[in-house]
């Protein structure tokens, strides 16, 4: 079963770093070799390649950007826990980043 998880700072997870190739569209090359880009890429999907570290584990992102591994995260129904039961404040999803 799938679930959600919190970062040590309590970010929700949100996804994985992801590495990714493309080309960037240029209009031509200045005289010192500095290309002049255009305003837009190709990013080549079929490249794309979850990022990990060098010991292999996945790189996981919070909500403020933040990386982090899996045996650092903590399931969000646990990170719960501690909330007082009665407490009438609504969860605005700001984590304050």
């Amino acid at each position: 079963m799938a679930r959600e998880y919190v970062s040590p700072t309590g970010s929700p997870i949100l996804g994985t770093l992801e590495r990714l190739t493309g080309r960037a569209e240029i209009s031509g090359i200045a005289d010192d070799g500095t290309p002049q880009f255009m305003d837009e890429t190709e990013v080549f999907w079929d490249d794309q390649r979850t990022a990990k570290t060098d010991d292999g584990k996945v790189i996981f992102l919070d909500a403020c950007g933040a990386e982090w591994t899996f045996d650092q995260l903590t399931p969000a129904d646990d990170s719960e826990e501690g909330d007082e039961e009665g407490d009438d404040e609504e969860d605005d999803g700001d984590v304050g980043c």
